[in-house]
């Protein structure tokens, strides 16, 4: 259990329904296909994750939100969380090249690459502003999921990339803001720490509006039609609605509420663009 706990199962999740929604989004996909496809990257996003938990093991120790974890509370040895996430990713990559071929395997590595390494090593102990190069870590799933089908590559896969990259930033600042003494006593440079709550603020709403100019682009277009229209701007009102609590309160309840509802209104603005275009 203490294995399955340190892959991080929700964040599996969340990355297979990027996956789920890019083959969706591209077509003629069999449901074979997309089994294989969604078990090999579960494969490889665990044992991403439990590389980057063996790594912040002495970080997570730190905060009371993640002291807990296997591998911080050292119940979960870091040798075999090493072990187990290496040889998750390596069987993740070699199924998708089995089963979907070389390009999707390719996109695999590469995400669990720049997740251990770029972002968990080099740029979040650096920078308070990890979240934004970071974000490119959760826009492999969605090229492993579209190559897969070998399709062309077309404004969709282009969406649903963009929408993804500028939704991470804002979301994790504002877990970062909820759980501000959490970040301090860790260490971890956070713009709430490094640049203070107002900042942080700022860089909240600049993101959503700039996902808010992508969704609003994407039925101005006509990319999707009126069908993904009405279920994006309802999204898009509730999501915006938290903001606008955020920017009103300032609390770390505020806060949390935004990071708690950020993720559902993502999956259905993904869910719009995906049914849109399957009707």
């Amino acid at each position: 259990m203490d294995y399955v706990k340190a892959a991080q199962p929700r964040i599996v999740a969340l990355f297979l329904v990027t996956v789920l929604a890019a083959m969706l989004l591209a077509g003629g996909a069999g449901a074979w296909l997309v089994i294989a496809v969604l078990a090999a990257t579960a494969l490889t996003v665990a044992g991403a994750a439990l590389l980057n938990n063996m790594l912040e093991r002495d970080l997570d120790a730190r905060m009371e939100r993640t002291r807990r974890r296997a591998t911080a509370s050292g119940r979960l040895r870091p040798g075999r969380a090493l072990a187990a996430g290496l040889a998750a990713v390596a069987a993740g990559v070699l199924a998708l090249w089995a089963s979907a071929g070389g390009l999707p395997a390719v996109f695999a590595l590469l995400g669990a690459a720049y997740y251990v390494l770029v972002y968990t090593l080099l740029l979040k102990p650096r920078t308070a502003l990890s979240s934004v190069p970071g974000a490119l870590a959760g826009v492999f799933p969605a090229l492993i999921g579209w190559a897969a089908t070998g399709k062309p590559w077309s404004g969709d896969i282009l969406f649903l990339c963009a929408v993804v990259f500028l939704w991470s930033p804002p979301h994790f600042w504002a877990l970062s803001l909820a759980r501000e003494d959490d970040y301090r006593a860790s260490g971890i440079p956070t713009p709430a720490v490094s640049y203070g709550e107002r900042t942080t603020r700022v860089l909240i709403v600049t993101f959503f509006a700039a996902l808010t100019v992508v969704v609003t682009a994407a039925a101005v277009t006509g990319l999707y039609g009126i069908l993904y229209a009405s279920i994006a701007l309802a999204a898009s009102l509730v999501l915006w609605s938290f903001v606008a609590r955020l920017l009103a309160a300032r609390t770390s309840a505020a806060a949390w509420a935004l990071f708690k509802v950020s993720g559902p209104c993502l999956a259905a603005l993904v869910a719009a663009a995906v049914v849109d275009r399957l009707l």
